[in-house]
């Protein structure tokens, strides 16, 4: 079954697997990459080193300790884009958005990270 889960304030996109009576995560390895790349980027806004050459174990380590010390939950940087979109663009940007439950500068962050991906491999 096809989900969206919040991982340290990271929507992500997921498979739920049942075994029995136990429930699995599977997360395919460019949502994995995605989420690694926002660990990075959001874990020294909490106290925590972390580079991209951290282990995406050591990064899972560090947020879960991040969440437990907060007594909340992290959050996705908000950032105020540097330029203007014509207006049906940013039209469906918004519906784009709302129809995966995130902001559309979380949506431009995402589909921003998955190019860089496939260009840089």
């Amino acid at each position: 079954m096809k989900y969206s889960i919040n991982l340290f304030g990271y929507s992500v996109d997921c498979e739920l697997k049942l075994v029995g009576e136990g429930l699995g995560i599977e997360i395919t390895e460019e949502n994995q990459k995605a989420l690694k790349q926002y660990l990075v980027r959001v874990l020294p806004k909490y106290g925590r080193e972390a580079t991209s050459e951290s282990s995406f174990q050591t990064l899972l380590e560090l947020a879960i300790d991040a969440e437990k010390t907060l007594d909340g939950r992290m959050v996705e940087p908000k950032l105020k884009l540097p330029y203007e979109f014509q207006p049906e663009i940013k039209e469906k940007l918004i519906e784009a958005a709302a129809l995966q439950d995130v902001s559309a500068t979380q949506l431009l962050i995402r589909i921003i990270e998955k190019k860089y991906q496939e260009v840089m491999g």
